[in-house]
């Protein structure tokens, strides 16, 4: 997820992302514990038990994982590991020390088209989080008005630049139309200080934790459909095949701690504690919680969604407007090579 792009949702850009003056608020804080829990989930992976790994540092973002392994929703010998700083987001999946990752699904898609034998078999994130960020007074009041203004975005890759894409997609626009700038990790600074009209981020803590930093700010969304999957559950064909029963049941499980994490973001943060204790400061709690508000609003962003769900129709769509672009790599991908939902709406 570049959600920690992000987002990560998830990937980890998000959860990178300085914000222009720093790594500020709970993102500053949450690297405690992530040692001890990373052991944890490496003896665990020895013993036989499913490892499920996420992107970087704790984060409320991944309290879904965090409330079902408090609930006892995971069967015994399941546990959670996050990534460290240097690690790529599919790395220890690939190597057998994870058994479910949590991950952008476009991000999935583009490394298996580069030759990573990865399947999607659950939801995450039911709305794609990217979005264009605006300060609240900019005269950019839709993606038309995106013409001839600036964008900040981190790179030319990811789940930022495929959210770019889209909204000059959506817009009827081309990258000639409107003036892209790598900024790097700095969306805060560049938007405050006018280097960018408009930058590429997601809704869930980029737009959030900008305005909790005292800059207002409007999101626009990138279209009234993304084609484009979100956060998902991750792992290899396998694993799959070798624990599909294993799996069905940790996705399920995942699918009721998302369940109560959209119901009781107080209890996320509660359960985020463990993993971030600096949360007991009640500033950083609040903030947190803003975080989850919003990424409950991904998760499940209508009544009748269904939550952990994978639509494969979604991954064949993320598929054409991958390869449309040019971002998928020489090996030919398919929604059936890339997707086995194990919980479908």
């Amino acid at each position: 997820m570049s959600a920690p792009s992000a987002p990560v949702l998830l990937n980890r850009r998000a959860l990178l992302t300085a914000l222009g003056v720093g790594t500020a608020g709970v993102l500053a804080a949450c690297a405690s514990g992530t040692g001890s829990q990373s052991q944890t989930a490496t003896a665990s992976a020895s013993a036989g038990g499913l490892v499920i790994g996420m992107t970087y540092t704790p984060n409320v973002q991944f309290a879904p994982f965090y409330l079902a392994a408090a609930d006892g929703q995971y069967a015994e010998g399941v546990s959670l590991r996050h990534h460290g700083e240097q690690e790529g987001q599919f790395d220890a999946l690939l190597a057998g020390t994870e058994h479910i990752v949590v991950a952008g699904g476009d991000e999935a898609i583009v490394a298996a088209s580069n030759g990573n034998a990865l399947v999607v078999i659950g939801g995450y994130y039911q709305r794609y989080p990217g979005c264009i960020i605006v300060p609240e007074d900019s005269d950019i009041t839709d993606l038309a008005s995106l013409a001839g203004k600036s964008i900040g975005t981190p790179g030319k890759t990811g789940e930022t630049w495929y959210s770019v894409l889209v909204a000059l997609s959506s817009a009827g626009l081309t990258e000639d139309d409107v003036d892209v700038q790598e900024i790097g990790y700095t969306q805060q600074a560049a938007l405050a200080s006018g280097k960018v009209d408009a930058i590429a981020g997601f809704s869930n803590n980029d737009a959030v934790q900008i305005a909790q930093n005292g800059m207002p700010v409007r999101i626009i969304t990138i279209g009234d459909h993304v084609p484009l999957l979100g956060a998902s559950l991750v792992t290899t064909p396998e694993v799959l095949a070798q624990r599909r029963a294993e799996l069905e049941a940790a996705v399920m499980a995942s699918a009721a701690g998302m369940t109560t994490f959209v119901d009781d973001p107080d209890a996320a943060v509660e359960a985020t504690k463990e993993y971030v204790p600096d949360l007991v400061d009640q500033t950083q709690a609040d903030h947190a919680r803003e975080v989850a508000v919003a990424t409950g609003e991904l998760v499940r962003p209508s009544e009748d969604t269904v939550i952990g769900s994978l639509v494969p129709e979604q991954v064949g769509e993320t598929i054409d407007f991958l390869a449309g672009r040019g971002l998928l790599g020489e090996t030919t991908v398919t929604s059936d090579d890339v997707c086995d939902p194990l919980l479908t709406a």
